[in-house]
């Protein structure tokens, strides 16, 4: 199971990254270039905590971020400036769901999921990061249809929960080390990248 990052504070930056398993290919001789998409685009997090105090801050985030090497980790997507509203409790609406359109129903009506929002997809007990590739309103019954981006990377089970409201980025902690400056006034924590596995 992931270990949830500590938020002592808000991060000084959190960068997400989209990792493209396509490629743009160039024609011989002068012609135009094609793209190749392919299957698995999928996100990362570069995380810069400010300085924080050793006590007891420093210690339970480098207690969980040396669980999370192994066990893997989770960390809330920040949005700053959008106001999310009360998505209320959406869920996947219908199994077998693929591609980069997807139904989802337990919103709350007249909800707008914004271009660009974050959510993320609960499957198979692991979580997938996932944003709008537009404005969606939800109907007066809680339904919305959205294009969304990067593509599933799963065929959905009716019913999965969809978090809007604290989406959240689950994966592996980049790197071979975990190492942290440890001194008596504060704790500086190396930018953390997240990757999602799947």
């Amino acid at each position: 199971m992931a270990i949830e990052l500590p938020q002592p504070r808000l991060p000084q930056v959190a960068v997400p990254k989209l990792l493209d398993w396509g490629s743009d290919q160039k024609a011989p001789m002068g012609g135009g270039y094609q793209r190749l998409n392919r299957l698995g685009n999928r996100f990362a997090l570069d995380i810069t905590y400010p300085r924080l105090k050793p006590e007891p801050d420093g210690r339970v985030l480098i207690a969980r971020l040396r669980r999370a090497k192994t066990e893997g980790a989770l960390f809330p997507v920040p949005q700053p400036g959008l106001d999310i509203g009360n998505p209320g409790n959406p869920v996947i609406n219908g199994a077998g769901q693929k591609g980069s359109a997807l139904v989802l129903r337990g919103f709350t009506g007249g909800y707008v999921l914004r271009e660009g929002q974050f959510f993320s997809i609960i499957h198979g007990g692991r979580r997938y990061l996932h944003n709008a590739a537009g404005d969606f309103v939800a109907t007066s019954g809680g339904i919305l249809t959205i294009t969304l981006d990067p593509m599933l990377r799963i065929e959905t089970i009716d019913g999965a929960v969809v978090e809007v409201a604290k989406p959240y980025i689950e994966g592996i902690v980049s790197g071979a080390s975990i190492d942290i400056e440890q001194t008596i006034a504060k704790s500086k924590i190396p930018t953390i990248t997240i990757t999602e596995r799947f």
